[in-house]
């Protein structure tokens, strides 16, 4: 269905609802920000030269929206996702691509504000909604279907909201992790998701297509594993940045091809090791980043970390390291059996904070930490995101109970506050160096 004919529930009258003014100062302040944001990580001295190929996938505008309007125009069906328990593996094997929806632009809160009026909503959530509203962002409107969780009360309702634009498919999420139904509920909405992509592209999922797709994934997260490998050491050939930069390209980019280009991108920092080539300051703070999403080009808070004399070797992000980890293990290769795996990846491995009880997250911090070398943990909360905040105050005291030091930040999404948070990274660090 055209957008234009979709039955409304908030905008009833969509013509002249923002001027052209707005939603040309919403795509020009958007493409501009990503333009910087590149040209400030790219002309960083110590960078590896494959990185470039990441910065295209990201790029605003970049050379895969051309790459995804050719597939569309060929019959092929773009789905949209906010989340990273959405199953990249089933909507291959239906013959669609799947992108990341969540927006990263500053600009695109406005648009959102003049609709919502909430001061205190996820700033994320706000950006989202504004990209799609006045088109701000050329890959949204390639998008034939919205597929998102309802990990939180701020993607929920924006989902809602969305199908004023798009058809939009919500997976009912369990929150409790223990208990008979749990299991049975989130297979379910896996299933279910399957029968959705299958009438979205008109193609049967067969079992081998799954398994292919299941294989394909698995390869691109022991790749990504192997760069990990470059964090871990004394001094390190790539920033938390472009290694958080990678992770969400896998969700932009076809993942044969990204798999592919991490390869050569984990030999070329081999080789800057081989020739002493290390980016960050020597001792440089060991920082592990975690909290709210950062989705690129919103990096504020790991380029005020990086840029303070902090090196950030890891992180808990689901905008990072976790859109990358935990393989699907097939214990049978029936379709059941595949369901079944799929379904409990996307599911027990995952921190987020929606979910209760949430030990997962504390030991992939501690586990982090000791495999890292992690010095401290900084967390960082968008202004809005309760869940993160709540789950903040916890991390915290096991943290201080086991002799590592935290810092929590909390922050908007637009650059107001950029001093004041780099204050208190800066002491942080020089705090993380005097303690050694």
């Amino acid at each position: 269905m055209k957008k234009e004919d979709r039955p409304a529930r908030y905008i009833k009258e969509r013509k002249g609802y923002f001027s052209e003014a707005q939603v040309d100062r919403t795509k020009k302040e958007s493409k501009k920000m990503s333009q910087r944001i590149r040209k400030e990580m790219s002309s960083k001295k110590v960078r590896a030269k494959a990185m470039s190929y990441f910065d295209d996938v990201m790029e605003y505008g970049g050379p895969r929206v051309a790459e995804l309007e050719k597939f569309k125009k060929g019959g092929g069906k773009v789905v949209g996702t906010m989340c990273v328990m959405v199953p990249s593996e089933l909507t291959y094997a239906a013959g669609a691509r799947s992108i990341r929806l969540c927006s990263g632009y500053y600009e695109c809160v406005h648009p959102a504000n003049e609709l919502l009026g909430d001061a205190g909503l996820c700033p994320m959530v706000k950006s989202t909604l504004g990209s799609e509203m006045v088109g701000a962002n050329p890959i949204t409107d390639l998008v034939d279907l919205v597929v998102t969780p309802a990990t939180c009360d701020g993607k929920m309702k924006l989902a809602e909201i969305l199908e004023d634009w798009v058809d939009v498919h919500i997976m009912n999420l369990p929150r409790v992790k223990t208990g008979d139904t749990t299991s049975k509920t989130w297979l379910a909405e896996i299933e279910f998701l399957k029968s959705r992509l299958e009438a979205l592209t008109g193609r049967s999922i067969g079992k081998k297509d799954i398994i292919e797709q299941i294989e394909l994934y698995n390869s691109a997260q022991e790749v990504y594993r192997d760069l990990l490998e470059h964090r871990k050491g004394r001094r390190v050939s790539i920033t938390g940045q472009d290694a958080m930069l990678v992770a969400q390209a896998s969700q932009m980019d076809d993942v044969r091809r990204w798999t592919k280009k991490v390869r050569e991108l984990v030999l070329e920092l081999d080789m800057m090791e081989r020739e002493g080539r290390f980016v960050g300051e020597e001792g440089g703070a060991r920082i592990l980043l975690a909290g709210s999403p950062m989705i690129y080009p919103n990096f504020k808070i790991p380029s005020i970390v990086e840029d303070s004399g902090g090196t950030i070797i890891t992180d808990e992000l689901c905008t990072g390291i976790r859109l990358m980890s935990d393989p699907i293990v097939l214990e049978s290769r029936t379709m059941r059996g595949v369901m079944e795996a799929i379904a409990e990846k996307y599911f027990y491995p995952c921190s987020c904070p929606c979910f209760t009880p949430n030990d997962e997250r504390i030991n992939r911090i501690k586990m982090s930490i000791k495999a890292f070398g992690a010095e401290g943990v900084v967390f960082h909360s968008l202004r809005g995101c309760h869940l993160n905040n709540l789950e903040a105050t916890k991390i915290e005291l096991e943290l201080k109970s086991a002799g590592i030091p935290m810092l929590k930040l909390e922050s908007e999404y637009d650059e107001g506050d950029v001093e004041q948070v780099r204050t208190r990274v800066e002491a942080f660090v020089e705090m993380l160096r005097a303690r050694r």
